[in-house]
């Protein structure tokens, strides 16, 4: 694309709702295949891999159930989750979760984590008996995890009592992100939700008396949401000492309750805009440090390793996906541009394929070099910076020199500012993100849908 285009393109877009967050990586998964990824050659070979050229590797462990909701799925989320009916389902899931994880010992045998999140679903919908049980599991296969490697245990407000905390952190987890989404009653009811504001603020201090860290994740362009209802949210969020913020835009989409029924109810596009500014400014004036597009860290306390944030250079990373709905990504050595795939997303498929003794992959991609430098983009873009050294250390080319009409276009508008070592999002180009990146990968886009359409 060039100059021209890339201008026009932000002009026809930087408007409309986003729709979807910013993209951890490239392609969206949604371009992926069944049969893409040959994955048992892929695990046969990564314990080679890592043994000549390591990198870092972060384990992702997902669990699938969710309390039923009216509406369901708390209105508004994408992910796919199984209804939660009794704590036997986490027993039978668990046994599968470690007959995967004996499809996986041998490819990442020796290997060291960096971090551990156990997402999902829900996971602190489990008993006391069960995180010690999760936590022996994961290492069994990874007995790096010994105390020193951060790990971090997702959960609502209301199922967390200090007691639960208590044995949470017994099991080795140190850290909570806990999805709040609104703090607001009368907002907060709209997602079927029965949690108060004193599930939040008393888990928030029952994880500072217990050592535990904490994240709080807050939703902005909610249905109903006003400037006024997010930043007395926020406000109270920062007068609990929380330590780390994600503030995010509602992701609008499918066949949800907000989408099909409460569009008519959510900000305007310029509204949310105006929202982001607002909480951006608010939280740095208060003591936080802009972490990535949407996590905020409060300053001065000890900045440990965030899951969500991952850091930000051009080295090698690696994600294991374990378990239900886990996405993987693996990098070849000496620039093999590697591949992703995602676990099974029906939860009566990924126990048929643990049962058969089958790696549980739906779908996934196997990277070309162009696709393998976006995806090291789209990462860094996150974190609102591109190093223009470590880029072309890794790559042997400049981003700058190979984008230049987007950077152009972007720095026109006052949303980067360019120097000879880095591209650093600015001003509102951090809220544009997700229009940055979709810009950054249309070419290389069309060529992709043209195979799709092609095969």
């Amino acid at each position: 694309m060039n100059l021209d285009e890339c201008r026009a393109f932000l002009d026809t877009n930087r408007d409309r709702r986003q729709v979807n967050r910013v993209l951890h990586g490239f392609p969206s998964p949604r371009l992926w295949q069944a049969g893409a990824v040959s994955t048992r050659e892929v695990l046969a070979q990564r314990k080679e891999w890592a043994r000549h050229e390591p990198a870092d590797l972060t384990l992702y462990v997902g669990v699938p159930f969710c309390i039923r909701t009216d509406p369901d799925r708390c209105g508004y989320c994408l992910f796919p989750v199984e209804v939660f009916e009794g704590t036997r389902q986490l027993d039978t899931y668990m046994d599968s979760l470690a007959r995967e994880g004996e499809m996986l010992r041998e490819a990442f045998a020796g290997s060291v984590l960096r971090s551990v999140y156990i997402g999902g679903g829900t996971p602190n919908l489990m008993k006391k008996a069960q995180y010690a049980r999760m936590m022996a599991i994961i290492r069994d296969i990874f007995p790096s995890v010994d105390g020193k490697v951060p790990v971090t245990l997702e959960g609502i407000p209301q199922l967390f009592t200090r007691e639960k905390l208590e044995q949470i952190r017994d099991s080795g987890v140190g850290r909570i992100s806990m999805g709040v989404q609104q703090i607001d009653a009368e907002l907060n009811r709209l997602s079927g939700r029965r949690q108060t504001r004193k599930h939040t603020f008393d888990t928030i201090a029952h994880c500072q008396e217990l050592g535990l860290a904490c994240n709080i994740d807050l939703i902005f362009g909610w249905p109903r949401q006003t400037i006024e209802t997010m930043m007395r949210d926020l406000a109270d969020a920062v007068a609990s000492g929380v330590e780390h913020i994600a503030h995010y835009e509602l992701n609008i989409g499918g066949p949800t309750d907000f989408s099909l029924n409460r569009r008519n109810e959510l900000p305007s596009p310029a509204t949310i805009l105006e929202m982001y500014r607002q909480a951006r400014d608010f939280l740095l004036a208060n003591g936080y440090e802009q972490l990535s597009t949407y996590d905020f860290q409060r300053m001065g306390g000890v900045r440990g390793f965030v899951y969500e944030e991952c850091e930000r250079n051009f080295g090698r990373k690696e994600v294991l996906g374990w378990g239900f709905a886990g996405v993987t990504d693996l990098q070849g050595p000496a620039g093999e541009p590697g591949c992703s795939w995602v676990n099974h997303r029906k939860l009566t498929d990924y126990y048929a394929a643990v049962d058969a003794n089958r790696p549980p992959v739906e779908r996934g991609f196997t990277r070309s070099q162009t696709d393998l430098r976006l995806h090291a983009l789209f990462r860094n873009l996150q974190g609102m910076r591109v190093d223009r050294v470590g880029y072309r250390a890794r790559f042997g080319l400049d981003p700058l020199d190979e984008h230049e009409p987007v950077w152009a276009a972007i720095a026109e508008r006052g949303w980067a500012q360019i120097s000879d070592d880095a591209i650093v999002l600015c001003a509102d180009g951090v809220y544009h993100t997700p229009l940055i990146q979709e810009l950054l990968s249309t070419p290389r886009l069309k060529e992709l849908r043209a195979l799709a359409i092609a095969s």
